[in-house]
């Protein structure tokens, strides 16, 4: 075996170590490997509090005006965050 040969042979030694001690590829095949992420986060559309809000709006039990302000409020924090993230 020439020196080229060994060369070749040894960083492929070093490089099959590398893996099994960091799992096998960089840190993307490693991310890709894991299992899936799972979040807490859930839509707002169905949660209990906006369900009644909704129905006590269309029953007439919230005045309209109010309503629209509470929500005209609530659009501009959420513009400020979002205007925020970007």
């Amino acid at each position: 075996m020439d020196a080229v040969e060994q060369l070749e042979s040894l960083i492929g030694e070093l490089e099959t170590a590398l893996q099994k001690r960091e799992g096998a590829g960089d840190a993307i095949d490693r991310t890709l490997a894991s299992a899936p992420r799972q979040t807490a986060v859930r839509s707002l559309c169905d949660d209990e509090a906006v369900v009644r809000f909704r129905q006590e709006l269309v029953d007439g039990l919230i005045r309209m005006d109010t309503a629209g302000r509470l929500l005209g409020a609530v659009r501009q924090i959420i513009s400020v965050v979002l205007a925020g993230r970007a």
